[in-house]
């Protein structure tokens, strides 16, 4: 089952993209080899662990973490191009923003900046985020500061002499030597107010290290690796731990059932959405498992804290629901109760659509994007042209309507789009022109009319009728306008309509 995803998953990522997959200790080592064939060993980015919650009713051990595989589609591109992926450190910006609050109260003083600081630190409750990064406790120009050792991570680092400007002695040389590779670096941040002197040689100085840092205070490349954790931000540890009570209940307050067993979490993976695409608010995600519908959940959540127009992609087979299997019977049921066929990717379209409510409901000023459109895999909606050779006249009569009977119009419409390569998001609008539908995709980008019965008679009312709607939808690009060849009712009647749309102005007319 997993093989053809995974292959199919590969060759859709982005040349910067990444996937995530979730998996318990069953299948962890199976799904590593197939990872490791279909994506390269080369491409292995993480095995992250997410720590759930202990089960006390587990006989020898509490199994109760699950893995994230983390596989890149090119990691040797992604270090070629310098990405870096980085997340806020929880509470650095609470504290930024006190730290401004009392900058402006204060007029500058930075000691009395300080003091307002420290006293924000010891009113925080014992769980807050911030309270965790108190050692940034200092201040001055730059902004809140804690101090931070010398040495180099790691350990081997050089160890030149450091004079101190006070006794004219070489400062002691830190045990892993010094953090910065010359001597004229080390200068540059003495000069620059990043290092602070001891009393006396006996001790190395120390180094300042600023919760934000500003653009004029970035050290050398090889020196900025190094410093990663000394700004407001961080790197992603392979290991985390949040309850799976949380996603539980969450579920259970929107449905008013236990729908799903197991739900994900969408805060987490709104979390590592974020992190693995910089921040990109234009990022799409495709879920190929999309289940409860937690992967469109965190992309919405992410939109409504940022503004951010992120787009999802959820894949779910429509797995049918039986209320004879005690673990299926609830959701059944509540696809029953809602008029719904039994199958998961009901629920999954229900998930989206309570989830997007409410945050609509906590954040009625955020302008998300609370619309979705689904779609159902299905052969095409034109008759492949397949001769027989030895009655080629019958085969013609055979193919005269070249459309699957029982289509409708909106299936034919949407094939077009995906043989066109537009986008199946654009806005889509009809118009009725002289009894027939037309549709406009794109805001006249794409005109398409599938109508029958276009004749003689009709052709002058419904070319005019386009061309009137087209001038007024002005669109900015050169517009496509395509009819069923089959809607004709002859080839005089084809070559009218594609005259006068010509001589107004359409030159793109075709027939499907």
């Amino acid at each position: 089952m997993m093989l053809p995803r995974l292959k199919l998953a590969q060759s859709l990522l982005h040349r910067s993209g990444v996937i995530f997959i979730s998996i318990d200790d069953q299948e962890i080592s199976n799904l590593r080899i197939l990872c490791d064939e279909v994506f390269g060993s080369e491409n292995f980015v993480a095995n992250i662990i997410w720590e759930k919650g202990r089960k006390n009713d587990a006989k020898l051990v509490s199994n109760g973490h699950d893995y994230m595989l983390v596989y890149a589609r090119n990691k040797p591109a992604l270090t070629e191009d310098g990405v870096k992926w980085r997340e806020a450190k929880p509470g650095a910006a609470e504290i930024q923003t006190e730290y401004l609050r009392l900058k402006d109260l204060h007029n500058g003083d930075n000691e009395a900046i300080q003091e307002g600081i420290r006293d924000f630190y010891r009113g925080l409750p014992k769980e807050h985020p911030s309270k965790k990064l108190s050692r940034y406790g200092n201040v001055d120009e730059r902004g809140v500061w804690r101090d931070d050792n010398m040495s180099w991570p790691g350990g081997g680092g050089p160890t030149y002499d450091v004079i101190h400007p006070i006794t004219g002695k070489p400062c002691k040389v830190p045990e892993g030597g010094w953090r910065y590779s010359t001597p004229e670096k080390m200068q540059q941040m003495i000069e620059a107010g990043r290092v602070m002197f001891r009393d006396n040689e006996t001790d190395p100085p120390i180094r300042k290290t600023y919760l934000v840092r500003g653009d004029e205070e970035q050290d050398d490349q090889s020196d900025d690796e190094m410093e990663t954790e000394d700004v407001g931000i961080q790197v992603a540890g392979s290991y985390f731990y949040r309850s799976a009570l949380q996603a539980s209940n969450l579920m259970l307050g929107m449905f008013g059932a236990k729908i799903f067993n197991n739900p994900k979490d969408h805060e987490i993976l709104a979390r590592w959405i974020n992190y693995a695409t910089n921040g990109d608010k234009n990022a799409i995600v495709m879920d190929f498992f999309a289940g409860s519908g937690t992967t469109g959940h965190a992309v919405m959540t992410l939109n409504a804290r940022d503004q951010g127009h992120r787009r999802y992609i959820l894949v779910q087979l429509p797995e049918p629901l039986s209320e004879d299997d005690k673990d299926q019977k609830i959701a059944a049921r509540f696809c029953q109760k809602l008029g719904k066929p039994t199958n998961i990717a009901e629920l999954t379209k229900e998930r989206l659509r309570r989830s997007s409510a409410k945050l609509f409901a906590e954040v009625p000023t955020a302008k998300i994007d609370r619309g979705f459109r689904t779609y159902k895999l299905a052969s095409s909606n034109i008759v492949a042209w397949e001769p027989e050779l030895s009655d080629l006249e019958g085969t013609l009569l055979a193919n005269a309507e070249h459309l699957v009977p029982g289509r409708t119009e909106q299936d034919v419409l949407y094939e077009l789009l995906l043989k066109l390569g537009l986008d199946l998001c654009v806005p889509i609008e009809k118009k009725e022109i002289a009894g027939k539908a037309v549709h406009s995709i794109g805001g006249g980008a794409l005109i398409v009319c599938l109508a029958d019965g276009l004749a003689t008679d009709t052709i002058e009312t419904v070319a005019n009728g386009i061309i009137a709607w087209w001038k007024e939808l002005a669109p900015a690009v050169d517009t496509r306008v395509v009819f069923k060849d089959s809607g004709f009712a002859d080839d005089v009647a084809k070559a009218n309509m594609a005259a006068i749309l010509n001589q107004n102005g359409i030159l793109d007319v075709r027939s499907l």
